[in-house]
């Protein structure tokens, strides 16, 4: 599966790195990438994420989700 997550408030690729970091700890994820341009993260992970815990997850490191697509 794929997660388009809009994340606000990154501001550099420490930022990106604060959340991927953040997810990859959290979650059994196949790639993550962020970047701070678009104020996006991309997860792939075989199965089905918790997408309340992702969003307090990603919350939790100061950063503010504000949508989140499956494909």
């Amino acid at each position: 599966m794929t997660y388009e997550v809009l994340v606000e408030g990154m501001m550099c690729e420490k930022c990106e790195k604060h959340v991927n970091d953040a997810v990859s700890n959290a979650f059994a994820v196949k790639k993550i990438k962020s970047s701070h341009k678009k104020g996006l993260t991309i997860i792939k992970t075989a199965s089905e994420l918790d997408i309340d815990k992702l969003t307090s997850i990603i919350n939790e490191t100061g950063y503010t989700v504000k949508g989140i697509t499956t494909k």
